[in-house]
């Protein structure tokens, strides 16, 4: 729980390896789905088997319980927390936020422990190196205002671009709203999106996948600072996350690509980490959809 007694909590949609977040002592509350007649709790164990159902079946997802918000809560207060940080995904993307704030408020007043709620605007990697900045941050004995801040600043700073196969998925579960799908699919062609003020943005459309990968590849080292014809953002240590559904080679390749191309643009990478998406994102963006977060994680956290 770092020197302060802080507990730190995500959820699931931080698509980073549990294997990291045992390292950083940070929790992670699971969000729910329900496909195919099952239903699933987000975890890196049950990933490959939501991925083969999302194929055939639509699916519905839903955020934490109340029960389950209020367990863990309360287990970090009984194992000596005396403040609790909770950064989660988007506020527009999900309700897990107003899930956690509804269920902090009583255990607070109730335990004296001050609970913080943040809202990332984001999710995926770029919640991922937020949550994680804030983690080594108390780690290194910054106390929770300083934690938070970084943590803002670490989110408020990332970019998220993915390229899906077809729109119907993000349209289906209300994250994309219907003209934006219906451009995707009249033209046919390979749509890529963007987090922007916590929602998911078509930014562009290219044809065929190699395409769509080189694109993600291309707008995430701008992202990052890389030299480029048009505006870029100042470069600082930076990390990336490539998140697939179903397509790990192509990750893979693709997170490799990114190794080399930063080291040639003069980079500097704190950490790399190819993942599979969180299955209940992978449940509004569908099989073959690709995502690439980067982040300004200014050295905080190493591979």
């Amino acid at each position: 729980m770092g020197p302060k007694r802080i507990a730190l909590i995500t959820d699931s949609t931080w698509c980073l390896p549990s294997a990291f977040a045992a390292e950083l002592d940070i929790r992670v509350i699971p969000l729910h789905l329900r496909a195919g007649g099952h239903e699933f709790t987000d975890n890196e164990a049950e990933v490959e088997r939501i991925t083969e159902v999302l194929r055939t079946a639509p699916a519905t997802t839903s955020q934490p319980t109340h029960a389950e918000i209020g367990a863990v809560l309360e287990e970090c207060i009984d194992a000596g927390a005396e403040r609790i940080v909770c950064v989660h995904l988007s506020s527009q993307l999900s309700g897990t936020c107003a899930a956690i704030e509804a269920v902090a408020g009583p255990i607070s007043e109730a335990r004296g422990v001050p609970i913080d709620v943040i809202d990332s605007r984001t999710v995926g990697g770029a919640l991922g190196y937020a949550v994680a900045v804030a983690a080594a941050s108390l780690a290194e004995g910054a106390d929770a205002v300083a934690a938070v801040a970084r943590a803002r600043e670490c989110a408020a700073t990332s970019r998220v671009f993915l390229s899906v196969t077809d729109l119907k998925h993000l349209q289906r579960g209300g994250r994309l709203k219907a003209p934006q799908a219906a451009i995707g699919a009249a033209l046919g062609i390979k749509p890529i999106l963007h987090i922007t003020n916590g929602e998911i943005r078509l930014l562009e459309s290219v044809r065929g996948t190699r395409r769509a990968h080189q694109q993600l590849m291309k707008r995430s080292l701008a992202a990052a600072g890389a030299p480029s014809a048009g505006p870029r953002e100042p470069r600082t240590r930076v990390s990336f996350a490539v998140h697939h559904v179903g397509a790990g080679d192509a990750a893979d390749a693709l997170g490799e690509q990114l190794r080399a191309a930063a080291t040639d643009a003069g980079l500097v990478v704190d950490r790399i980490d190819v993942t599979p998406m969180s299955a209940v994102l992978a449940a509004h963006t569908g099989p073959g959809a690709m995502a690439v977060a980067v982040a300004r994680t200014r050295g905080i956290i190493h591979n």
